[in-house]
């Protein structure tokens, strides 16, 4: 099993969750992401530990060697990004394309990892796979782009588009990170938003769970959203952190204002149900800091 971006966030909990279910495991990571604590550099000797293979490089068709699956996370993330479009099409789209051409030839399974923010502002809420595609940024038209390169090589590929995940390790320049780390600072907490804001928000492990579905049961050419089946407010999870005071700025129109995925194809196709309510995610985030608690 062939793992990129697996020294990331949401990656080195996949390989791990992997290791333990029995998989092999080849890590491949060029180290290039913005980590929390824990993650990135600091999470190699861990899986190195437990038996994974891993590879401090960019992926490329040749770590596919061997492997008779990919899940591929490697990439530019972030929808606020002012990465030039160049760039996130040499990170995001050709080696996805370079990859999922590989796979085909190999007849390996491959799961691209794609991202909710496909959907930009969509009409249809909640919003199932077959919508009609809207990205409102450079780094969701990547993905847009990358998720056509893959589909365009045939084989066995599956995409995957997870709902704005959240949980421990995850990156500091995400929402909650940056709330968190606000909180942390007695600071107000940044707010860019529209008060009536909304987001499907995905735990970690709930993702996890969702990608090794898509790898075990995802029908070839399919697309899949992952997420936590519920669309909650922003200031409903804000108030979750005790309510603090917010530091308004400007809005952002590369954000969709509420999102929200259909759980019904996940559900019947890949047996997925997500586990972790919001609530219980945010105190697993708040216990690797040194401060703050849920409000009651």
């Amino acid at each position: 099993m062939l793992v990129t971006g697996g020294l990331g966030f949401i990656g080195n909990r996949l390989c791990a969750a992997l290791l333990e279910a029995g998989f092999g495991v080849r890590c491949v990571d060029n180290l290039s992401g913005n980590y929390a604590h824990g993650v990135g550099p600091a999470a190699e000797p861990g899986l190195r530990a437990r038996g994974a293979e891993v590879l401090i490089a960019d992926a490329a068709p040749e770590h596919l060697r061997g492997m008779d699956a990919v899940i591929h996370l490697a990439g530019r993330p972030g929808v606020r990004t002012t990465r030039p479009a160049a760039e996130l099409e040499s990170a995001n789209v050709e080696p996805a394309g370079r990859l999922a051409a590989a796979a085909a030839l190999r007849g390996a399974r491959f799961v691209l990892v794609s991202s909710s923010s496909v959907y930009g502002d969509a009409r249809e809420l909640p919003t199932p796979e077959h919508a009609p595609l809207a990205p409102l940024n450079p780094y969701a038209e990547s993905k847009v782009a990358a998720e056509a390169a893959v589909t365009a090589r045939g084989g066995d590929a599956v995409v995957v588009r997870p709902f704005t995940v959240y949980g421990p390790g995850q990156r500091p320049e995400m929402a909650f990170a940056r709330w968190m780390d606000a909180v942390g600072r007695g600071e107000p907490v940044p707010w860019h938003a529209p008060e009536d804001a909304a987001r499907d928000f995905t735990y970690v492990d709930d993702a996890v769970a969702g990608l090794i579905a898509a790898l075990r049961h995802g029908h070839a050419g399919r697309t899949y959203n992952v997420s936590g089946w519920r669309s909650i407010p922003l200031r409903s999870a804000l108030d979750l952190l005790g309510s603090p005071p917010v530091r308004a700025l400007p809005g952002l129109a590369s954000e969709a204002r509420v999102t929200s995925g259909c759980w019904q194809r996940a559900s019947v196709e890949l047996g997925y149900a997500p586990r972790v309510h919001l609530i219980i995610g945010l105190r697993r985030q708040l216990a690797l800091a040194s401060f703050g608690r849920l409000a009651a």
